[in-house]
């Protein structure tokens, strides 16, 4: 599979027009068939390039969903792109729409990105682009993908004996040289995190706890009347979860209403509109019901074990 650009880190931004509307930028990849399956980038509308894009047929493009959306109202099949006007541009027909993809890492911006068959690309705009960018040759194999490093050497040098092999990467070591920051800014937010949800954890804890153990006399006597433990414990767990489920009411709300202030914010950064996450709050919501629940059970247990007379006596 070739292209002038892998899915991954800086591209090339190249001036894109649509007729009856504004110029503007936007991403410029030339590929081969087999790009996108390759990469695993997910086919939206339309179809992917075949062996029957080729020069002197109709000019085709692909554009992700990005692009889709905000040039073309989310209606882009059949419309018409100027790529790079002037005599090394292409006009082209779109014919699919992709899935985004996150080259920046999952706190970057969703860039709008054209995709045209490499057959199909200009000479003359093929050079722009390698005035910028060498072309790129992806191999997607079983296994350990650096035991295939001689093989591939090999394989070039039978086709095109003259032809130097600049650079030989994974894409994991790719990714993960790109993403280093996005990755360091995620590990301290997920630090940041977790050290307020144990905050938090252990001040409700502490809380229920203090509540729980100035009610122990008034359990001792209620045991020196006759109620059983199980009972005391029942009575005692029903009045502390009914405060938790409280406090987790408020909490759900607030955290709702957060996310609907945060959504321009997660728009513009992981391109999505929507920073409520249901799996994540039902999970804090667990852990922090469990805590609860701890809190109010061990204290409970502690009263529960206080002698009778020796409550009586205190009162």
């Amino acid at each position: 599979m070739a292209s002038t650009n892998l899915p991954v880190g800086q591209q090339l931004n190249l001036p894109m027009h649509v007729p009856g509307g504004e110029p503007f930028n936007a991403q410029f990849r030339a590929i081969s068939p087999g790009f996108f399956p390759a990469f695993g980038i997910a086919l939206r509308e339309g179809r992917p390039f075949d062996q029957g894009d080729v020069r002197g047929g109709e000019a085709v493009a692909i554009i992700n969903r990005e692009l889709a959306d905000h040039v073309y109202g989310g209606h882009a099949l059949g419309k018409i792109i100027d790529v790079y006007q002037g005599p090394e541009g292409v006009e082209a027909r779109i014919v699919g729409v992709v899935a985004n993809t996150s080259q920046y890492g999952p706190l970057g911006p969703q860039p709008p990105i054209v995709y045209l068959p490499l057959a199909q690309t200009p000479d003359k705009l093929i050079q722009v682009v390698r005035s910028f960018e060498p072309m790129r040759f992806a191999i997607r194999v079983h296994g350990d993908p650096l035991a295939y490093r001689d093989v591939m050497r090999e394989a070039v040098a039978r086709v095109a004996p003259t032809q130097p092999i600049a650079n030989m990467r994974t894409l994991a070591s790719i990714v993960e040289s790109t993403t280093a920051d996005a990755r360091l800014d995620l590990l301290l937010i997920g630090v940041f995190a977790v050290m307020a949800l144990v905050l938090a954890s252990a001040g409700l804890y502490a809380v229920m706890a203090v509540s729980v153990a100035a009610r122990e006399r008034e359990i001792g006597v209620r045991m020196a009347l006759g109620s059983s433990a199980s009972r005391l414990l029942a009575w005692v767990l029903r009045g502390g979860v009914i405060q938790i489920g409280i406090g987790l009411v408020i909490g759900v709300v607030l955290t709702l209403v957060a996310a609907r202030s945060l959504r321009k914010l997660m728009f513009d950064t992981l391109g999505t509109d929507s920073a409520f996450d249901p799996w994540t709050l039902l999970a804090v919501a667990v852990l922090l019901l469990v805590a609860g629940v701890l809190a109010c059970l061990l204290p409970a247990l502690r009263a529960a074990r206080v002698a009778p007379m020796h409550a009586l006596r205190g009162e």
